[in-house]
């Protein structure tokens, strides 16, 4: 039981911060957060050891947050930001909506990069290639982003 506690206190706050960035809610956050614990600790066997525990747990946290995501078949609305405009947070969403629709792994790299603020090495560790795979890999979802954005400012 100490085991699980020590284990709890010193990942939540990680694991918390990075659900923040992608519910963009307190409250749901903390759901998230609780059920990424729940998950990790009931398959904990399926933890290779092939990347760092606090990437393990992001990634079940970044994969129960699109699973409910695809549920919902929308994206959760995000909080007002202070400072950005009607305009810019309705951009900010329709950019967030072409990255859902991206293919795997454009679409985790690029949410787990701008939304949670992964940094590459962590992304390379997750999907166990290398940082400049991962950086390859957002910068080629970022064109195939602005290229949906082109098509869809032609047709207007």
């Amino acid at each position: 039981m100490k085991e699980l506690e020590t284990f709890y206190n010193t990942y939540y706050a990680q694991v918390f911060a990075f659900s923040l960035t992608l519910t963009r809610n307190r409250a749901d956050a903390e759901d998230l957060a609780s059920e990424t614990f729940y998950r990790a600790i009931s398959h904990a066997d399926k933890f290779r050891g092939t990347c760092k525990m606090s990437v393990w747990l992001c990634a079940i946290a970044k994969n129960l947050f699109l699973d409910e995501c695809r549920r919902r078949k929308r994206r959760q609305p995000s909080a007002p930001q202070p400072g950005l405009s009607a305009e810019e947070r309705e951009s900010a969403g329709e950019i967030l909506a072409f990255a859902e629709a991206l293919p795997d792994p454009f679409r985790t790299v690029f949410l787990m990069r701008t939304v949670g603020d992964a940094e590459y090495a962590d992304i390379a560790q997750l999907f166990a290639k290398s940082e400049s795979w991962a950086r390859v890999t957002f910068h080629r979802a970022r064109m195939k982003i602005a290229e949906k954005i082109r098509r869809q400012e032609d047709d207007v």
